[in-house]
């Protein structure tokens, strides 16, 4: 079709490039195609007919399906490279034999570099969107940090119970559904892209008591600060509890790190 041909160029473009791209497709959906097209009748002296509404439209279709298309591309980009940071940081590493965690690792951090770059980019061409926040969202002391959520690990049973239900919704997430054309629902794409990476990665090995309570640092290091970029916190929370749980269930000891030393550890950086 016109709007595919439109989006998959023979060279592949940057990903600035690509919204750039995007935000020109939306402007012309929603003012120039009019504008261009009255004033070519005007010109020309074309009379209105059906015929012409309807090519009109269809220019319209075309630059709003365009605009879709290239921003779920780039969405899909974005998110891949940060994925694959994450998978290498995961896949390279021996789990099995870690040092007690000092500090968040280096990947989290450039996690948080490629995202605020993500975000500059997109706040100077898309709209905001809105955001589903809770109370106290933000705060050193939100509602259900990762680390204060996980005292249900230390009896078996519950600990069974929540990685279950966790997983179960989890895994029901649509990763690569399309996003709406503002910054928070792109974001939010990319955030969900990189996430998934990271549980499936921690599905695939084994963890010593250590590996897991890097993890459980890793894991609030990004809670304290994705949240200010998505459109629902609850769906960042659901998947870093599953990741921690999933570490859990994947660890040889699972002991996890008291909260406090955690906060210390994440407020260090």
């Amino acid at each position: 079709s016109a709007s595919v041909a439109f989006t998959k160029p023979t060279a592949s473009p940057s990903l600035p490039t690509l919204l750039v791209l995007a935000k020109m497709c939306m402007e012309f959906n929603s003012t120039h195609v009019h504008y261009l097209i009255g004033l070519v009748d005007e010109w020309f002296n074309v009379k209105l007919t059906s015929e012409r509404e309807d090519e009109e439209e269809e220019l319209v279709r075309l630059m709003e399906s365009g605009a879709q298309d290239l921003v779920n591309h780039y969405v899909r980009m974005q998110g891949n490279i940060i994925s694959q940071m994450v998978r290498k940081s995961i896949e390279t590493r021996d789990w099995g034999h870690s040092l007690e965690p000092r500090t968040v690792r280096p990947v989290m951090k450039r996690v948080m570099e490629e995202l605020a770059s993500s975000e500059t980019c997109l706040g100077s061409l898309f709209e905001e969107g809105e955001r589903r926040t809770q109370p106290g969202s933000g705060s050193r002391h939100h509602h259900r940090s990762v680390v204060t959520s996980t005292s249900v690990w230390s009896q078996s049973s519950a600990h069974s119970y929540t990685h279950n239900l966790n997983k179960l919704f989890s895994d029901k997430i649509e990763i690569y559904a399309p996003v709406s054309l503002t910054k928070v629902s792109v974001l939010t794409g990319i955030i969900k892209i990189a996430l998934k990476t990271l549980l499936e990665c921690i599905r695939m090995k084994t963890f010593s008591k250590f590996g897991l309570q890097q993890i459980q640092v890793d894991a609030h290091y990004l809670q304290l600060y994705l949240w200010r970029y998505v459109a629902d916190e609850n769906l960042v929370q659901l998947l870093l509890d599953e990741v921690l749980s999933s570490a859990v269930h994947r660890c040889t000891n699972p002991v996890l790190m008291e909260p406090s030393v955690v906060e210390i550890i994440c407020e260090r950086g």
